[in-house]
């Protein structure tokens, strides 16, 4: 496929007649550490047709005029600024509605992309129409960009029957970089969005399994940045909440909460009968393992509410 050139895309998009086939959303927050080169690589992209759309959640730093530079010299790219901050989640989530196109990717503030990503995993949807996403092998960096591992889908969620492909997804519930991966609108659309919780991430690609298989590129085509400030730190739930949903806090109930996304996962997905009974089913492993931390999660409200009760003296 032959990219058109900025001019070309401007001129299209004014008379509304065409839209590019990959929508990249990229929520960010203060990202200026990294922004730039998280810019340039998803711009470099070859071969692919697609917009950038930048989610600026009301950045205090330099972000803004980094995103307004690019969107002034490169039409492809669309910069939306919050008028508050709505919090990761509703940032993520309002991005789903905000770009265009039969395929969409997440795209962070501080990783990059290899030049024939988009390419690459395009392609490999219409390879496989029955797949709901595309993901590829990571090379995981530091904060100079120095390459510290690597990650592979040694596994991948490819069974023919969804209620397999959710029982391996909750097996494997802890590998995350599917999140990243290129996904059909349609079913980034149909399945359940993002919760306010700190598992989020996956529970949503367990959901997105029900839709259909997640296939891999064998290539290394995501540079993965870890660093002090990056959203995969914070790993305390309710603070986490907090963060997402101000309020009390005191009834929040992390563990509870997360089997209530899954279940409304399932209800979300496109399962006749019998299947939605067996996916039902397939979540006892997780409740299982997670029935004395949700019992804990109890105790610690109940304490939390007593304590607040005590009449001060």
């Amino acid at each position: 496929m032959t990219p058109r050139s900025p001019q070309e895309r401007s001129t299209t998009s004014l008379i509304g007649r065409a839209e590019p086939p990959i929508g990249v959303g990229m929520p960010v927050y203060n990202g200026e550490p990294y922004l730039a080169g998280a810019l340039r690589s998803v711009l470099a992209q070859k071969d692919a047709d697609f917009e950038l759309v930048i989610a600026d959640n009301c950045s205090t730093d330099g972000t803004e005029e980094l995103c307004r530079e690019a969107a002034r010299t490169d039409s492809r790219v669309r910069y939306i600024r919050r008028d508050r901050n709505i919090g990761v989640t509703a940032n993520h989530n309002a991005l789903m509605h905000e770009t265009r196109g039969e395929f969409f990717s997440y795209a962070t503030s501080d990783d990059e992309y290899r030049e024939d990503r988009l390419a690459l995993l395009s392609a490999a949807l219409r390879r496989h129409p029955e797949a709901a996403l595309a993901l590829s092998g990571v090379e995981e960096i530091d904060e100079n960009g120095q390459v510290i591992g690597h990650w592979r889908d040694e596994s991948p969620t490819v069974q023919p029957d969804p209620v397999a492909r959710l029982r391996h997804r909750l097996v494997n519930y802890d590998d995350t970089m599917h999140f990243y991966g290129l996904i059909r609108r349609e079913t980034l659309l149909r399945a359940r969005p993002l919760e306010p919780i700190l598992p989020a991430d996956r529970v949503i690609i367990a959901g997105w399994a029900l839709f259909g298989p997640l296939v891999v590129v064998d290539e290394l085509l995501l540079r993965h940045r870890n660093h002090a400030g990056s959203d995969s730190k914070v790993n305390h739930a309710r603070l986490f909440r907090a963060r997402e949903v101000p309020g009390d806090q005191r009834f929040y109930l992390p563990n509870v909460e997360e089997g209530r996304a899954l279940l409304r996962m399932i209800h979300a997905a496109p399962l006749g009968f019998g299947q939605r009974l067996r996916a039902y089913a397939a979540l006892r492993p997780w409740l299982r393992r997670n029935a004395v931390p949700m019992a804990r999660n109890v105790a610690h409200s109940a304490i939390d509410v007593t304590r607040n009760r005590r009449p001060r003296r």
